[in-house]
């Protein structure tokens, strides 16, 4: 058994590629499951690969987006629906109750553990937070 490093396609895996960082990690841990870690995500359009700056709505919608798409690329059927374990990492705790409000929008009822982390700033400028994921894949 053997860690699989995937990227998503398109413009968002592109981004890390020349830093040599993938999308996801599936890491088996029998012969019947593995989790799945993603890598942070910023609000980035999957579409595009532009930054999503028009509102903080917005933005959470464009990174739970693209975990929602790194999860299902790796192999998990239902993507972020089926994420037992977030972490976000905030510039303000004022946009924690924005995040929970689009991600309740997006996956109704679905409720993983969460952590949530006020930073003084995100990588990238501008943005507002970044969100990693983690989801198991039990294969019969």
């Amino acid at each position: 058994m053997s860690v699989i490093y995937k990227n998503l396609p398109g413009p968002v895996g592109e981004c890390l590629k020349p830093a040599s960082l993938a999308t996801t990690a599936t890491v088996p841990v029998s012969p019947t499951t593995s989790l799945v870690f993603t890598t942070g995500h910023i609000g980035l359009d999957l579409e595009s690969g532009e930054l999503v700056r028009d509102s903080l709505s917005a933005e959470f919608d464009a990174i739970f987006n693209c975990l929602d798409a790194a999860l299902k690329n790796a192999g998990v059927t239902k993507g972020l629906g089926q994420a037992y374990k977030l972490v976000g990492y905030l510039v303000s705790s004022d946009c924690e109750s924005v995040m929970q409000q689009v991600f309740q929008r997006k996956f109704p009822g679905h409720t993983p553990t969460w952590a949530n982390v006020v930073v003084k700033e995100i990588v990238v400028p501008g943005m507002s937070a970044e969100v990693s994921a983690e989801a198991v894949i039990f294969n019969d």
